[in-house]
């Protein structure tokens, strides 16, 4: 099962397949440490508190709020990638509900136990394996978002009882497979992590005896007993002597192992290969991976075993280097030799075959290759050969399984390493030999790298290695290729040296200078790049031109204009060449940084690089245009501007699918809008913001829905499309009306209505002058608003749009009912806006005015009435699931219920307001929840818990220039010990887009 959370490590989650670290904030992600560490137990509210909040912090008053708020974004964290997980928050404490396997250290512990029971039934080369995997598991300091006292006793427990036990098992292992070397590789990292620890002191006797070093062994055991009898330790001492009498002062008692044989033990008449490259000594981050061929090639008694093992990645990162690490180290245990081949599947040369590297491992073994002509014979010679041999060979570069499926048969007596950049399925499925596969570095490696080769001025600049770290995305290609160039310009900084590299074409040729073999990035991806077929050339060049790092198969086969069944062909031939990814998501194609830049910049050669580029671009506004349709079809969507081709696309089943469609496509949608607006595709980088910001305000993904406006305006403007322009700057406003920034929303209705007003648009004066009312009443300026309401409301008629003139009436009672003594006109108007929404089927909208109405029916004490607005808001939420919406009825809801005298309910209510308004990010909106329940806690006789929500929201307020909600909550709290009377109600309406004739954005777009 695969894992799903990690806590060894900072708190991580598995997402489209990768690990991220950065999948929520810091708080939510400590709320989940705390629970992951106890999965399906309830914990005390206080004792989630003690995990998570330091000495130093100010510990929530109010526990049940702020952890209701923390797993309100922990669910939304699952929901958006499906992960089987439920948290819950009660009185009782806190719930994480999952399948335990799913959390790493439940994940280690599971595998260990697997590997004891490999051991104990004697198979300790498949015990080692699993204990190494067992070990990966972590990825760091285990809590590593927590520094609480109860996360440091976690940590110690888990060291002592855990990681320091399977470390242990790790270097037992190694000896039990002869493997000392390893043991002793092995305990010196752990010497450094955890000094002075008694078991580890006790294998590296052991291991140093095994190694064939007795001089150190009994060096360390007598500098170690010494410290131990110094220190009073005395049956820490003994137990150390114990080990030294049994392994080396009575050798008839050590150990068995299989001491492989020196060169000098090969008999004359056998001949000795010794044909590796150059040994490197700075392989960082490759431990494990070392630790796994040590594993697969050796048998239970160290003895190495006839096995081929495949070792795959992409290019650069670094399979060669690991594997001639590794067969240096290795090379002992192989009394007639190793041998590293290179054929040159990578290569513009031609490729090895088969016969030739019969023929030349026959020469390297002084036979007389031309006596034998047949080639069969010749194999038949190697193989009779190598049967009386004990031999390493290592196949590099290899490009498919047919050039080495022939000579696995006459290299079975060896130890066969097949190197290749490609996955070499057809090879795996027939013999299914273990597949190490070569990763990128994680970057604390990256970093270590970089700082050991460059040195002090490494060292000196911290913030310029960890940029250098991030352009090279744990290519040690690419590290190797900075580091040489930091090293050769050695006045510059780091940082000074990662401004440059941020250029792509410099970036990609660092390291060309004119020699050859070209050692650059862009030569060794070129080598993977030039052995494609045509097709999937052209198919990798389009990823360069998608502008963000995942894309679909669709969007792909759109710009290529070949079907979908031959794009995923190419895709699939494409992730076996390590040039993409293929992550959980089985229609989802991931990119590495680095080959992205690579592909871009072949895109640019292709002859239709800009009709290519069209496409793309058409395909997503195709499908947002789908979606938009089918989400809303009450609305009327904007003219689609004119296509150049008919891009095929994929239907959506239904609205939810259309809306998650969106929702995950967000990054890729802003990203196709800037580049849309950088290559002068005006009409699709303005079109595409109107159709998504509808979806992201359902979301409360205001800063998004911010970035794609902003550039939509641009391109309108750019495009000198007068209406557009207007209706993009409306919907900016409306967007920042809605994230509180009511100074920038002012600004850009200003601008639109200048522009409506000198060009004639008569909708879009009538459009702005709505959004601008709400400027007037967000600060408290109620008669203005509802004057400004009454001068549009007759246009909104004269127009003859009855959904825009519905929001005029819901608007203008909002007004009202902020003023004393028109509550029955605000009610006549609510009623009136109720039956043209109706009329409409906007769900969304209906829902706003039954809400709105219902809140004035609660300030008046219609009680009664009130609850039958709310039901028949609630009734729609299942049509409409926006977020805010839903938040300002379950505001409404705690405000009825606590009238009503139902306070369980009405605390409820209160904290699922808070809940959907801190995960929609909506200032407002929290002010307005929290208010509600400040009023509900203080007549519970909790003034202190009162005051602070009130002082929070009092806060919101302020920050968003709400100096009125401001000021009736500092009333409030001036007269909390009197038990002032409710806190008046903050009330947001809704707000309307403007619609443009050359759009067609009908007035109900934004209603």
């Amino acid at each position: 099962m695969e894992i799903a959370f990690g806590i060894l490590g900072q708190t991580a989650m598995l997402m489209h397949g990768n690990v991220d670290v950065n999948w929520a904030g810091p708080r939510p992600r400590q709320v989940l440490t705390a629970l992951l560490t106890a999965p399906n137990r309830r914990l005390p509210l206080d004792v989630v508190v003690d995990w998570v909040w330091e000495e130093h912090e100010k510990a929530p008053q109010d526990a049940h709020s702020t952890l209701h708020q923390n797993a309100t974004k922990l669910r939304r964290a699952f929901d958006g990638n499906s992960v089987p997980a439920k948290v819950s928050v009660g009185k009782a404490g806190c719930l994480l509900e999952i399948e335990p396997a799913l959390i790493d250290h439940v994940g280690f512990q599971a595998t260990m136990d697997k590997a004891r029971r490999f051991r104990e039934l004697g198979q300790h080369d498949r015990a080692l394996v699993e204990a190494l995997s067992a070990l990966r598991l972590c990825r760091d300091e285990p809590l590593g978002d927590l520094r609480t006292e109860r996360a440091d006793a976690w940590r110690a427990l888990w060291e002592r009882s855990a990681w320091i036990p399977a470390n242990a098992f790790v270097v037992a292992e190694h000896l039990a497979t002869g493997q000392a070397d390893a043991a002793v590789r092995k305990l010196a990292e752990l010497e450094q992590a955890h000094p002075r620890e008694l078991s580890f002191e006790k294998l590296k006797i052991r291991a140093l005896a095994e190694a064939d070093q007795p001089a150190e062994a009994a060096d360390f055991f007598r500098a170690t007993y010494a410290r131990y009898r110094e220190a009073g330790e005395t049956r820490a001492a003994e137990e150390l002597r114990a080990v030294n009498d049994k392994v080396l002062i009575r050798p008839e008692r050590v150990i068995p192992r299989r001491k492989p044989a020196s060169l000098d033990s090969v008999s004359q008449g056998e001949h000795v290969i010794r044909h590796l490259p150059p040994d490197v000594d700075d392989v960082e981050g490759r431990a494990d991976l070392i630790a796994l061929l040590d594993a697969y090639t050796t048998d239970s008694a160290g003895a190495p075993k006839r096995a081929a093992v495949v070792v795959t990645g992409g290019p650069g990162v670094g399979k060669t280097t690991l594997v001639a690490r590794w067969a240096h180290r290795a090379e002992r245990r192989y009394r007639h030799g190793a041998v590293m081949l290179d054929l040159r599947g990578d290569s513009q040369a031609a490729k090895a075959d088969a016969g030739e590297i019969v023929d030349t491992l026959l020469s390297l073994l002084d036979f007389p290759v031309d006596q034998v002509v047949n080639p069969i014979a010749r194999a038949a010679k190697l193989s009779a050969l190598l049967a009386r041999r004990s031999m390493l060979v290592i196949l590099d570069n290899v490009r498919s399984s047919d050039q080495v499926a022939p000579l696995l048969g006459v290299l079975s007596p060896c130890t066969v390493l097949i190197v290749s950049r490609w996955r070499l399925k057809s090879l795996s499925a027939k013999l299914t030999p273990p597949v190490i596969t070569v990763h990128p570095l994680a970057d604390r490696y990256s970093s270590a790298l970089l700082t050991r080769r460059i040195g002090h001025r490494a060292r000196d600049d911290a913030e310029g290695v960890e940029e250098l770290v991030r352009l090279c995305r744990g290519n040690p290609l690419a590290l190797t290729l900075v580091a040489e160039r930091a090293i050769s310009r050695a006045g510059t900084r780091m940082r000074t040296l990662a401004s440059h590299l941020r250029d792509a074409d410099l970036l990609l040729d660092l390291g060309d200078e004119g020699d050859w073999p070209g050692m650059s990035l862009r030569s060794a991806f070129a080598l993977s790049y030039q052995d494609l077929e045509p097709a999937e050339r052209r198919v990798f060049a389009l990823i360069g031109l998608h502008p963000s790092a995942e894309m679909t198969t669709a969007v792909i086969a759109a710009a290529d204009g070949r079907p979908a069944s031959e794009v995923r062909r190419s895709l699939d031939i494409l992730v076996a060449a390590h040039l993409i990814e293929h992550p959980a998501d089985l229609d989802r194609y991931r990119v590495h940084d680095l080959l992205h830049l690579y592909a871009a910049s072949l895109a640019v050669r292709l002859s239709d690089v800009d009709l290519v580029r069209r496409r793309m671009s058409e395909f997503y506004l195709l499908m947002v245009f789908d979606a938009y349709r089918l989400h809303y079809p009450h609305k009327n969507p904007p003219d689609l501007p004119e296509l150049s081709l008919k891009v095929a696309r994929p239907g959506f089943g239904d609205a939810v699918e259309a809306r998650q469609w969106v929702l995950r496509e967000r990054v890729a949608l802003v990203a196709v809008v800037a580049m849309a607006d950088e290559f002068h595709l005006y009409p699709i980088a303005y079109t595409i913001p109107a159709l998504v910001t509808e979806f992201l305000l359902m979301q409360g993904d205001f800063p998004e829905a911010v970035e794609g406006l902003t550039i939509a305006v641009r391109s309108a403007a750019a495009q000198g499309e007068v209406a557009p322009w207007a209706s993009c700057l409306n919907d900016l406003a409306v967007v920042h009306m809605l994230a509180g920034d009511d100074d920038k929303a002012e600004g850009c209705l200003r601008r639109a209505l200048e522009l409506a007003d000198a060009h004639g648009i008569l909708i879009g004066r009538v459009t702005v002058l709505l959004n601008l009312a709400r400027v007037h009443l967000h600060a408290g300026r109620a008669a203005e608003a509802a004057g400004m309401y009454r001068e549009a409301l007759p246009l909104t008629r004269e127009l003859g749009e009855p959904a825009l003139c519905a929001s005029a009436e819901h608007r203008l009672a909002d007004a009202l009912s902020e003023m004393n003594g028109h509550e029955q006109e605000a009610l006549d108007l609510y009623r009136k806006a109720l039956r043209s929404r109706g009329a409409a089927g906007d769900a969304t909208a209906l829902m706003r005015t039954h809400i709105a109405l219902g809140a004035l029916l609660v300030r008046l004490g219609r009680l009664a009435d009130a609850d039958e607005e709310c039901r028949a808001a609630s009734a729609l939420i299942g049509k409409s699931q926006d977020l805010p919406v839903v938040m300002k009825l379950n505001t409404v809801l705690a405000r009825l219920r606590h009238a009503e005298g139902d306070d369980r309910a009405a605390l409820r209510h209160a904290h699922q307001a808070v809940g959907l308004a801190d995960r929609s990010q909506h200032a407002t909106g929290q002010a307005r929840a929290l208010s509600v329940l400040a009023q509900i806690v203080c007549d519970h006789g909790n003034p202190e818990a009162a005051r602070k929500l009130w002082e929070e929201a009092a806060e919101l307020y302020r920050g968003r220039a709400k100096w009125s909600k401001a000021a009736a909550i500092e009333s409030l709290l001036a007269e909390l010990d009197a038990r002032g009377p409710l806190v008046p109600t903050a009330r947001e309406g809704d707000t309307v887009a403007m619609p443009s004739p050359h759009l067609r954005i009908l007035p109900g777009g934004r209603s």
